[in-house]
Order: C-alpha cells, then sequence, then structure tokens
C-alpha cells in the first residue's frame, strides 16, 4: 500500500509494456453523504475530488453516495477551512478513508511513462492528433522505448488508432517524411475536421499540420467574395477550400500529386467544385503560366476584387519570388500593378536570443527582392509558430508593387553575378586598373590540352554574364565586408600565378618570338573555383 499517487518503482526501465505492474493500494479519503443533494455539496468538495482516468470520484452505495477526495490534499476533516467545514457539517454523514486499488487504466499516460523511463530521460509530451492518427517526434534518448511509448498513448489517447513516429527530415518536394508505426493499425488514411471543413488525406504521403488551423482561417479573413486565391503550394485544401466556400474564385496547385488527388477530393467532400480549379505543376510554371495569364486577363477585363497569392511552403517559398522578375516585361508589370495584388509568403528563420523573428522575416523578403518594402507595401509581419530551438515560422504579407517589379534583379542574384564577372574579368587580364597591360588579350596563355578547355569555358561564361547589362552595381550592404575579402584573396591569387614558374609546354617556332606564357596549376584553379563558390552566398 502506498499513500504516493505514482505507479510502483518496480516498472522503471521497462520495454515491454506489463500493465499488471501498474497495480497498487492507495488509501483514500473519503466523505459518506446521505439525503443531502449533490447540487449542494460538490460546489464545496469540487477542487479536492479524487481525479483519475477510469475512476469515478463521486460513487452510488446503496441509499448513500461516496465523494472521494485527493489524499494530497485532504487527509483529515479539519484540513478544510473553517467555512467549508461549516457547510459541510450540515450535509455529510461520515468522514473515513479506504483502500482502494489503481490499475493501468486508472494512470495517465505520463504518470506511466514518467514511471518507466530513467529519471534523466525527459517524458514525449508533445504529439499531433491527425484523425485517428497521433503523430510524435521522438528524440535519439526515447528511441530504446519507442514501441513502449507507442502502446502507452494507443492505450491512453482517446479515438487514437494509430501511434506513428517521424524519422527523418520533412521532404522539401513533397512535404512529407518518412514514418514508422509504433503501435496500432497501419491505416494512415484518415479524415480531420478544421474549422468546419472536412479533409482526407493519406498522412504518410501528405503534409498537414494541425497547429496551422488558426492561420488559415487568418488569412482567408484577409479574402472577400470578388477576390481570386492563387495558392501556389495548396497542398490538400486548407486555404482554397475555405477560399472557395466564401465565393472567392481559386486556384489551388500542388506539385506532389498525392496532394493534388486528395484535393480534388477534398473540394468535392466539401462541395466547392464551382469556385476552384486544380493543378498538379511546379510552382514556379503555376506562377508563370495560370497566375500571369489569369491576372492579365482580369485587368483587360477591368475586373474589381484583388488578387492573393499564398505562398506556403516555408523551407522554399522566398526562392520562387524570382519567377516574379523573369515572367513579366515592362507593360505587364504596369498592367498587373495598377492594383497590386497580395502577396502573403511564409518563411522559416533562425533567431538568437533578444532577436525579432519578424523583423529578420521581413529582412528575407527584402533581401530577395532587392528593396526595402515600405510602410504602403507591408501589410503585416506574422509570427505563426516556433518550430523548433532558435527557428521560427513567419508569415510577411506584402502588396507586390510596380517599385519592386521595375526590372530590378533581385540584390542576392545581383551580388552573385557581379562578383562572378569580377572574378572571372580577372582571371581573363579585363579588369582594367587592378594589373598592368598585358602584351596578350589573357593573364594566362594557357599551354595544355585542358587550359585550353579552361579557358574556353571561363570565355564563354563570362560573355554570358556581360550580356545580363546589370542596371546597378551597388552591392548588398550585409555582403559588402564578404566582397571585399573575397576581392583581396582574389588579389592575393593572382600574384602568386604571376610570380610562379612551372614547366611550360614547348611552343612552335612561330611562337618564339612571343613572349613566354604563365600557365595556371592545378592547385591555383582549384583555388580560384573554391573562391568563386565562397561568393555563391
Amino acid at each position: 500500500m502506498t499513500s504516493l499517487l505514482v505507479p510502483p518503482e518496480s516498472v522503471r526501465g521497462m520495454t515491454y509494456l506489463d500493465r499488471t505492474a501498474f497495480t497498487v493500494t492507495v488509501e483514500l479519503p473519503f466523505l459518506k453523504i446521505c439525503g443531502t443533494t449533490l447540487s449542494k455539496t460538490i460546489p464545496v468538495l469540487k477542487k479536492y475530488l479524487f481525479k483519475r482516468r477510469n475512476f469515478k470520484s463521486v460513487q452510488k452505495e446503496n441509499d448513500e453516495t461516496v465523494i472521494y477526495l485527493n489524499p494530497m490534499l485532504i487527509k483529515t476533516f479539519e484540513d478544510f477551512t473553517e467555512k467549508e467545514k461549516k457547510q459541510l457539517l450540515e450535509m455529510y454523514e461520515n468522514f473515513g478513508t479506504a483502500k482502494l486499488i489503481l490499475k493501468y487504466d486508472n494512470w495517465a499516460s505520463y504518470e506511466i511513462l514518467r514511471a518507466i523511463l530513467p529519471k534523466e530521460i525527459d517524458v514525449p509530451t508533445s504529439y499531433s492528433i491527425i484523425g485517428h492518427i497521433l503523430h510524435l517526434n521522438l528524440r535519439d534518448m526515447h528511441l530504446p522505448y519507442k514501441t513502449i511509448i507507442g502502446q502507452v498513448y494507443l492505450d491512453t489517447i482517446p479515438n487514437v488508432r494509430t501511434v506513428l513516429n517521424k524519422i527523418n527530415m520533412i521532404d522539401t518536394t513533397f512535404r512529407n517524411f518518412t514514418m514508422e508505426i509504433l503501435a496500432g493499425d497501419e491505416n494512415t488514411i484518415t479524415t480531420v475536421k478544421e474549422n468546419g471543413y472536412t479533409y482526407e488525406l493519406d498522412f504518410s504521403k501528405v503534409y498537414w499540420n494541425p497547429r496551422l488551423s488558426t492561420e488559415h482561417e487568418t488569412v482567408v479573413m484577409y479574402m472577400k467574395p470578388n477576390d481570386v486565391l492563387y495558392d501556389v503550394f495548396a497542398g490538400i485544401g486548407p486555404f482554397a477550400i475555405p477560399a472557395a466556400r466564401k465565393g472567392i474564385k481559386v486556384f489551388a496547385n500542388d506539385l506532389n500529386p498525392e496532394s493534388y488527388k486528395w484535393l480534388q477530393k477534398n473540394v468535392i467532400i466539401n462541395k466547392v467544385q464551382k469556385n476552384i480549379q486544380c493543378f498538379n505543376m511546379d510552382g514556379s510554371n503555376f506562377l508563370k503560366i495560370i497566375f500571369k495569364a489569369d491576372i492579365l486577363n482580369r485587368r483587360a477585363a477591368k475586373k474589381t476584387g484583388m488578387e492573393h497569392i499564398v505562398m506556403n511552403l516555408p523551407a522554399l517559398a522566398v526562392e520562387f519570388l524570382d519567377v516574379f522578375f523573369d515572367s513579366f516585361d515592362e507593360n505587364e508589370i504596369k498592367q498587373m500593378c495598377c492594383q497590386p495584388p497580395t502577396i502573403h509568403l511564409y518563411c522559416f528563420v533562425k533567431t538568437n536570443k533578444g532577436e525579432d523573428a519578424c523583423k529578420l522575416g521581413q529582412l528575407l523578403i527584402e533581401q530577395k527582392l532587392g528593396c526595402k518594402l515600405s510602410s504602403d507595401s507591408l501589410i503585416e509581419l506574422h509570427f505563426v509558430r516556433n518550430v523548433s530551438l532558435n527557428k521560427d515560422m513567419i508569415r510577411v504579407s506584402f502588396l507586390l508593387t510596380e517599385n519592386v517589379l521595375k526590372g530590378e534583379e533581385p540584390a542576392m542574384k545581383r551580388l552573385k553575378t557581379e562578383n562572378t564577372v569580377n572574378v572571372l574579368s580577372r582571371i581573363m587580364g579585363k579588369n582594367k586598373g587592378l594589373q598592368k597591360k598585358q602584351t596578350s588579350k589573357n593573364v594566362f596563355k594557357v599551354a595544355t590540352v585542358r587550359s585550353v578547355k579552361l579557358k574556353a569555358k571561363a570565355q564563354k561564361v563570362l560573355t554570358n554574364l556581360k550580356k545580363l547589362h546589370l542596371k546597378e552595381n551597388k552591392t548588398v550592404k550585409g555582403n559588402k565586408d564578404k566582397t571585399l575579402q573575397i576581392d583581396q584573396q582574389l588579389q592575393e591569387l593572382q600574384k602568386e600565378v604571376h610570380q610562379s614558374k612551372p614547366k611550360m609546354k614547348v611552343v612552335n617556332t612561330k611562337q618564339e618570338k612571343k613572349k613566354k606564357a604563365q600557365t595556371a596549376t592545378p592547385v591555383q584553379t582549384d583555388a580560384t573555383t573554391s573562391l568563386v563558390e565562397k561568393m555563391q552566398i
């Protein structure tokens, strides 16, 4: 017998679930009442009731009612306050203690797992419920006990028939992950309800996060019946279907064939076929083809209503902003931006203590766009959720104005191109003012087949890069120091090339009068390549 309301210590370290080992005898205080209505007694005793899974605190015994109390709070009648004692004296017949047996079914999942796991291992209490599926993210320390953890949750959480564990990171292409079933049925096809809508899905093949239900609802609230939604990474439809039900015209796209299949099915389940078109395309192609054609048609027809572009792929969505620069000419930009569409873009940011995650999200977008988001264009910075330690999910909602899309390349893209041109120009001896004028066109007169190929390749890259006609030579402030450092390293590398004297391949008599050429060694070539790669920041 024990007065401590915990399972026996003997279950510590158990790896095979023995439910009989959790049986204990406890001594509980009780009040016995007779002839008094519970409606008068329970308000006084409510905070003292003995509450356990599958145990009734109030039990009928013949003509009497026995109310069991928490022994950690009440041991004797004197433990009640004076006011409570005065109230109870008029209602109770007897106060006493009784021995009761608690079994496995009476313990909560945390109590069972806390008793089983070694004291230095935390109990995994974070999980998601997706229909009949309970989804865990176990850490390495939990893996020796994963089967028993799965079984305990299967036993203790209502309506759960399958417990599974994620065993790798989410795939950024299709947003699904490899999983293992720890306990229960192997059926991963389930039904979930969110904000009054029904969704069917195969959780092993598509992405679904129940923690985003409020976010789905919030974004749809921005939209009005005459608006249009372009859902670039629609998944199974948590943005698209509520918007379509609201009377909004929806173009919903997802690259994952499984997501596309369940999206189509959920459109039918929720009876919104009239307002939604589904696509199974790459996000960039969806924007280049479907979005572009529709928004230009809307402008030509002078249709009213706003356009909303939802880009919910936090790991990669920011990279798709390039599409807006590449797909519209100057006239098309003017047409589209006479009434700027709204982008709701999700991203992940890594934060340190004291940093503003929302501001970091804004900076990430501005860095990609190559301009600041003004107060007129920035609609909202919204913290969605904490993903893991020092990693947050942010939504940046902003207007895609003409100032953003007037032909200027994104800052990071511009920096990469400028640095690459600079490096190749120096290698090819075409950067005036930084080196002495050469008698030949190039710094290196190559003397091997390998070097000839390298020269041709470098010349081709340089020619293509210079055709870009970059409009500005500004360097992103955050990368200025890094660029200067790399420039200095390149100058040092050039000096090394000029000073080195490797053996030369014999030249023919027609070339004897020409100045002896210098050959770049493999080490120097590799060093140059490394520097170029470092600049792709």
